[in-house]
């Protein structure tokens, strides 16, 4: 009877393991056959890559790199933060024929590979169940995935978020020894890239880094996570600040967070991009006769505080915008250049004629339009709820995986409300909303069964 069992046990312990084989080939095949995709699809865009929506005040910061070097003193690369363009200058300095394709090759190969990392941690987790739809879902995201196509930061942001919740959730439960450390210095360096094309994620980085801290025993300990993640993520903008010293002399990382603030803000404007309407009011300090970016910002700050109704308005507004549809009646933002919009049917039915067009932004693609914003923050709480209670260290990857969502989202409403904004923590909102999706399939499932 013991050698029957044994045998039993073998043999279920040989199908985990082809199980387990077969679901690792699927997470290597899938974000290669996307990838095979993207490269096909290169070769039929002129040069090898779209601008994205602030894709040429990037190019003209290359060019101003490629000109006169680290200190440039073209305008854009300190009213923008200089970062991404920075990381465009190596590219275009080895050729500026093939720039567009070597661009969107790299942000195509990090995007797979981060892809896999993630989903491959997964696997090997207590999360197995959700590696090949998470796997499939973020691949397969035609606005998300073919960003990577585009002269933007937005997807490779969302692969170092992937690669990001793949290190952490890995070292939920660490031994802290000298690989973990050496881990805790890989969490730094992705949220340095990330913050290097987009300062916004900084206060991101420092509640991740102390949500980890406090997942591990030990005061000194957690100090060292906070601190080190810190410490190593403060270089990229720092090398900003530094660069803005010498060219503009003020130590600041961009100049644009004000004149941001100011378009959505305003007693007449909807919150969105194309603001309405007459701006906040801002008077420069005498003897100055113009206004710093600073104390635009304070103004704005000022402004809402003392009208709460607009600001409760604005604020509604733009949380709403955040989570819009990329076209449509009840779309908002700067997406316009969205790669998907080439192949969206409701794009292409508004195009095809006048009841096409009514359509799309009548009565019907505004109650399309409004699932679609209910269904994602539905999808996203709910896929976050889920996971949190599954366990402890379900919970942690829930807190970490929600958060850059979150405080994106909050930061849009503290600026612009802007759906392209939601782009670069796509990857981490689709994980949790993958989760809410296969909790209710197994429920109506076993209601059915």
């Amino acid at each position: 009877m013991a050698k029957y069992k044994t045998t039993k046990q073998i043999a279920k312990s040989s199908k985990k393991e082809i199980s387990d084989s077969k679901l690792h080939k699927y997470l290597i095949a899938i974000p290669l056959i996307a990838l095979t995709i993207k490269f096909i699809t290169m070769g039929n865009i002129q040069a090898g890559a779209w601008f994205g929506a602030d894709g040429e005040n990037y190019l003209t910061g290359v060019d101003g790199l490629l000109k006169d070097g680290f200190y440039s003193d073209e305008p854009k690369l300190s009213y923008w933060p200089a970062g991404y363009p920075l990381l465009l200058w190596p590219i275009a300095a080895i050729s500026t024929a093939k720039f567009f394709y070597i661009v969107s090759f790299l942000q195509s190969i990090f995007f797979a590979y981060s892809t896999y990392f993630f989903t491959n941690k997964l696997r090997t987790s207590s999360l197995k169940y959700l590696a090949f739809w998470v796997s499939m879902l973020i691949t397969f995201n035609p606005t998300l995935s073919l960003s990577s196509l585009a002269v933007g930061y937005e997807a490779p942001i969302a692969s170092c978020f992937m690669m990001i919740a793949g290190i952490i959730w890995a070292n939920a439960n660490p031994v802290l020894d000298r690989k973990f450390w050496i881990n805790v210095a890989f969490v730094g360096g992705w949220f340095a890239l990330a913050t290097f094309m987009q300062p916004r994620f900084l206060l991101i980085a420092i509640i991740i880094a102390v949500l980890w801290a406090l997942k591990v025993v030990g005061t000194k300990n957690r100090i060292r996570i906070a601190v080190l993640v810190t410490v190593i993520m403060m270089v990229a903008p720092a090398i900003m600040i530094i660069r803005n010293m010498e060219v503009i002399n003020k130590a600041t990382i961009s100049t644009n967070l004000g004149v941001t603030m100011r378009i959505g803000a305003g007693p007449e404007t909807s919150g969105g991009y194309l603001r309405t309407g007459p701006e906040v009011p801002c008077e420069p300090k005498t003897p100055a006769t113009t206004v710093s970016d600073n104390e635009i910002v304070i103004c704005v700050i000022k402004w809402y505080l003392s009208n709460p109704v607009d600001t409760a308005r604005l604020s509604f507004n733009k949380a709403l915008f955040f989570w819009s549809p990329w076209s449509g009646s009840e779309g908002e933002g700067t997406m316009a250049r969205n790669p998907w919009l080439k192949i969206s049917p409701a794009q292409k039915i508004a195009l095809s004629s006048k009841g096409g067009q009514d359509l799309v932004i009548g009565p019907i693609g505004v109650l399309v339009s409004w699932a679609w914003i209910i269904g994602q923050m539905f999808f996203l709480f709910a896929g976050y709820r889920v996971l949190r209670k599954m366990g402890a260290d379900e919970k942690f990857l829930a807190n970490i995986t929600l958060t850059p969502v979150v405080l994106s989202w909050l930061i849009s409403i503290g600026t612009i409300g802007d759906h392209r904004f939601r782009i670069p923590t796509m990857s981490m909102s689709i994980f949790l909303q993958v989760i809410a999706f296969l909790a209710i399939r197994k429920k109506l499932n076993d209601r059915i069964g």
